[in-house]
Parts: C-alpha cells; structure tokens; sequence
C-alpha cells in the first residue's frame, strides 16, 4: 500500500511526462537464503560441534578428499544451506561422511557448555583468586574472566587439560589454608 504523498507526487510527475516505476522487494534486495537445514549443513555442524573440527580443518579435508580447492567462505556458506557449485552436492556429502569415519568424535561433544564451565570457575574462585587459576591452568587471566562470566563455552580437549592442573592446585592451597 502506497502512503497518500507518494500517490500524489507519482501523479503529478506522469502528468508532466515522467514514467515511474515502483517496486518494494518482499526481501529486502536480496533472495531469500534457504535454510540451515540441510544434510551439508547438519554434517559440517556436527564435525564442528562433535569432533572438535574448525572450518579451515574441515575445508582442508575436504580440499584432499576431491581433490579440488574448497575454500572456508565456501564451507561455511554450505552450512547456512548454500548448495555447492564447483563439486557436485553427492560427492561433498560423500567426503563429509568419509571424514566422520575416519576420525574419532569427542566425547561428550567438542564444547564443554557455558554454564558447566561458570559453575566450576566459581568453585575454583571460592578458594583461588583468578591469577591463580591462571598460573594453575596456563592460560591467560583474562580467559578466566571470561569462562567466569558464564558466557563462554570451552573446548573440551582444553577443558579436560585445564580441569585437572587447577584441581590439584585448589587442593594444595586448601590444605595451606586449613593447617593455618
């Protein structure tokens, strides 16, 4: 529906000769984007998400597997359902599902959750100061700070490193504190 000014101003330029053409795409410009759902979509989330890959990890995979250059931008656009265009769709399912066979998926999945790592920084945070648990787990202060806000997840490979070295350390300065 057309507001009454841009009626009148349409009017009044074909009066005086002007051609006007009008059109309001439903979308913005652009073409509607098909979904995430799709099995190229659903594999590559699932090598992310459950076997720890990055997308660079995966586009090199999948560079090997038929051999052809497959790119990260591409990789990452099959995720948000962008059929591929340089390999045929079949043989990129093919390789993602070669890939899941030969490699191992984590346990527990390749993210340990936001809320499970804020819990146990908080428990740590009750005995240790965050420069501790830093010094303890080698990582940077600010990465603790960051998992103690609840808002990070955590890869877990580094997580099943991290948990133990801070565990012991928490252990010590609790027996420190208890023999004082």
């Amino acid at each position: 529906m057309r507001d009454t000014l841009l009626n009148d101003l349409i009017n009044t330029l074909e009066r005086h000769g002007c051609e006007i053409k009008v059109s309001i795409p439903t979308t913005r410009g652009r073409a509607e984007r098909s979904s995430t759902d799709s099995d190229l979509g659903r594999r590559i989330n699932t090598l992310r998400d459950e076997y720890g890959m990055t997308l660079a990890k995966i586009a090199e995979l999948l560079t090997s597997k038929l051999n052809s250059k497959i790119s990260v931008a591409s990789v990452n656009a099959w995720t948000g359902g962008v059929t591929p265009r340089k390999v045929p769709y079949e043989r990129v399912q093919g390789a993602l599902e070669e890939i899941m066979e030969e490699h191992e998926a984590i346990e527990g999945g390749a993210w340990v959750a936001a809320d499970e790592v804020k819990a146990t920084v908080d428990r740590w945070m009750e005995v240790m100061t965050p420069r501790q648990i830093a010094v303890a787990a080698d990582e940077a202060v600010t990465s603790i700070r960051s998992w103690h806000t609840g808002n990070h997840r955590v890869l877990r490979t580094k997580w099943n490193r991290v948990v133990p070295l801070v565990e012991q350390m928490r252990e010590v300065i609790q027996m420190r504190h208890g023999e004082t």
